[in-house]
């Protein structure tokens, strides 16, 4: 298998090898650097299938480090135009490199590209997410202090932060914010939760805006509205008596963001089926509530979080007579 991709592998050494051969001044830096990032993106997108893109990265990556020790020079020239031309096949080959898992190696090419842009860092914080996730599972509670948590997390949203200032339209910067800044509340307590509502309420909202096709700010949007809808007494009047309830739609509200999210995205997410059924339950329309609620059964989970809605159905269907 190694030697069969093994030219994989080569065609990015040698890229590298081309790049040292050429004087690396503070004048042609940029220039030099452009050539090489075109040419691995180039390559990238010519690596097939999943072992030789592997192969190609890895010599990459490698090459990488040999780039970085190169750059001696006290100063570099500013970007120049030319290189956001590159951009949008970047983008396309990181995210090749996120939907296959390899974070590590995203971050890596990343961090040896000049480029800034909203796109660049909203990814940044995405696969960062993903690590720390895979970290948390393998790593005890008790090794790391809530105060490490939040500081990681608080990086993630520091960077969704940078990407907002740069381009306030990018929705996917505002969805991600949404989601991140909901992972630092929750690890500070109830107060702060309840604190965050507002914020992440603006960030899906302003997503759903700028991106109309987006089903999973939709779906997470939804969401929102039905967390507060059913939320129970106790932490209702906790909110009512010493935080600020932000406002709230209704479940028909709720539902056309669910309904909308999937004629969008069909049967893609269970989570959102689920939610469409329980809010068809809660406004009193059973037999569409148990066709939405058999639909997140029936679908095939990918993930745990879909195990989780599944199950969650599969209760909420024992629980509440359909007919």
């Amino acid at each position: 298998m190694i030697s069969r991709y093994r030219g994989s592998g080569k065609r990015a050494c040698t890229l590298i090898s081309t790049y040292l051969s050429k004087p690396q001044t503070a004048s042609n830096r940029q220039a030099n650097r452009r050539a090489f990032l075109t040419g691995f993106i180039s390559e990238g997108h010519k690596s097939g299938n999943e072992e030789r893109f592997s192969a190609y990265w890895a010599g990459l990556l490698a090459a990488s480090a040999v780039i970085a020790s190169t750059n001696t020079d006290s100063e570099d020239p500013a970007p120049d135009d030319h290189t956001s031309d590159l951009l949008p096949k970047l983008l396309e080959l990181l995210d090749k490199l996120y939907n296959s898992k390899k974070y590590e190696e995203l971050l890596a090419v990343m961090d040896n590209c000049e480029i800034t842009s909203a796109e660049l860092l909203w990814r940044r914080a995405r696969a960062k997410w993903e690590i720390i996730q895979v970290e948390d599972k393998n790593i005890p509670t008790f090794a790391i202090s809530r105060n490490e948590r939040v500081s990681m997390i608080q990086e993630l949203v520091d960077l969704l932060d940078q990407a907002l200032e740069l381009d306030e339209t990018c929705s996917a910067a505002h969805r991600w914010k949404a989601v991140l800044s909901e992972v630092r509340s929750s690890r500070l307590g109830l107060k702060e939760q309840f604190r965050n509502l507002e914020t992440k309420k603006y960030h899906l909202e302003r997503a759903v805006e700028l991106d109309p096709n987006d089903a999973t700010a939709m779906t997470m949007l939804g969401a929102w509205h039905m967390t507060l809808l059913e939320l129970t007494l106790p932490p209702r009047i906790i909110a009512f008596l010493f935080l600020k309830m932000p406002k709230y739609g209704s479940y028909e509200d709720a539902l056309e963001l669910f309904l909308r999210a999937e004629e969008i995205a069909p049967n893609t997410s269970i989570a959102n089926v689920f939610l469409a059924g329980k809010a068809y339950f809660r406004l009193g329309q059973k037999s569409k509530a148990k066709e939405y609620l058999e639909l997140a059964i029936q679908r095939t989970a990918t993930n745990a979080e879909d195990l989780m809605c599944q199950e969650e159905a599969k209760q909420f269907v024992r629980s509440n007579p359909m007919s």
